[in-house]
């Protein structure tokens, strides 16, 4: 019996499971037995839907010095069925790791050149430092003792699986979308090292990716990846909008008439136009047109300030809207960790926070929020 969903709604699925070490605390070994327990629960009781897949490698938790959650999260299944297949799945932000947050999501001020292949000569691509120091996390990533593929990083792991022609396609939503894309073109740079006889056809399924890099990069990337790349992004999400400019400066106005712009959104859209100024941002991509997203009016409230609602909006825009838009399912158990990551109950924690920030820039008056 076939599969309920199509190859890319698979793909889609498996990015979503790599957030259930969200919530946890734990060293990276704890953390990996804990997610590729749950990983193997969720992979069995979808089969009518995905077909049968396994874990072949990971779950791998890379941890940031003195961090005791999840920074990053990569895992890699293989098709059971003919023709097999690998997809390897990356992690988004994880709201409780500040490495996350503050280094991989927000250091974009400085950019760093593309070490890697070809690009065309008198061209500079270029990645944000966040960027690449999340990709730097990715490549050292091993999994640990009692996990399939352990002590092995993904390039020997994947010249290894190879016993035939097969797709790979790399894949992640929000900061693993940025990541995927990075590590599908740093895997394909590099191929002739770990695949010399060319056995795997790469591909990119990124979803409500940040810019990764500069226009140059963009060009690059395209040139190399675009056609295997599907870009998935919802018109409503806030995330795909960072880090180019001209898009950064239509977030204000990105869910009237229902939400107002205020002083605390317009202050944050500042924040980060300069934070991004002169880097010369370009998606990936560019010309793949969104998903169409969909209001959700429930989470109005009337009664609260502008900016909470925008949020809120904006927290399910990036979760609970693309799944809708997918057509795919997930468990109650996903759910949970997904908004608690990055939906709006992680957005209305948020909330608070920034207002604290820019009062104290002086940024907004002090009697909002």
């Amino acid at each position: 019996m076939s599969p309920d969903y199509t190859p890319e709604q698979t793909t889609f699925f498996f990015s979503m499971l790599t957030n259930l070490a969200g919530g946890m605390e734990g060293t990276p070994e704890e953390i990996e037995q804990f997610v590729g327990g749950r990983l193997d629960v969720h992979l069995r009781a979808s089969v009518a839907d995905i077909g049968v897949w396994t874990r072949v490698w990971g779950p791998a938790v890379y941890q940031a010095p003195l961090s005791r959650v999840a920074d990053n999260v990569m895992y890699v299944v293989r098709r059971a069925e003919t023709p097999p297949r690998l997809v390897a799945a990356i992690a988004g932000t994880n709201g409780a790791s500040a490495f996350d947050v503050l280094i991989e999501d927000l250091y974009v001020n400085n950019l760093v050149p593309w070490q890697y292949g070809h690009p065309r000569p008198g061209t500079d691509p270029r990645i944000s430092v966040g960027t690449f120091v999340g990709l730097t996390a990715l490549q050292c990533l091993a999994p640990g003792p009692g996990m399939p593929g352990a002590n092995q990083r993904l390039p020997a792991f994947l010249g290894a699986a190879l016993d035939r022609p097969m797709d790979v396609t790399i894949t992640g939503h929000s900061l693993g979308g940025t990541l995927s894309m990075t590590l599908a073109l740093w895997l394909l740079d590099t191929q002739a090292f770990w695949d010399p006889v060319v056995r795997a056809t790469i591909y990119c399924q990124p979803s409500a990716g940040l810019t990764a890099g500069n226009r140059d990069f963009a060009t690059y990337y395209d040139a190399m990846l675009g056609l295997r790349t599907m870009r998935i992004y919802n018109s409503l999400d806030t995330i795909p909008h960072y880090w180019n400019d001209a898009d950064i400066a239509r977030l204000p106005a990105l869910y009237e008439p229902a939400i107002q712009p205020d002083l605390v959104v317009d202050a944050l859209v500042a924040a980060a136009r300069v934070a991004a100024s002169g880097g010369d941002y370009a998606q990936n991509n560019r010309t793949t047109p969104p998903l169409v997203g969909a209001m959700d009016s429930r989470l109005i409230n009337p009664a609260a300030p502008a900016f909470e609602n925008f949020l809120a909006q904006a927290g399910y825009q990036h979760v609970q809207e693309y799944l809708t838009l997918m057509g795919v399912t997930t468990t109650p158990e996903t759910l949970t960790a997904l908004n608690a990551l990055m939906g709006p109950p992680a957005a209305a924690r948020a909330a608070t926070r920034l207002c604290a920030r820019l009062r104290r820039r002086q940024a907004i008056p002090r009697e909002i929020g």
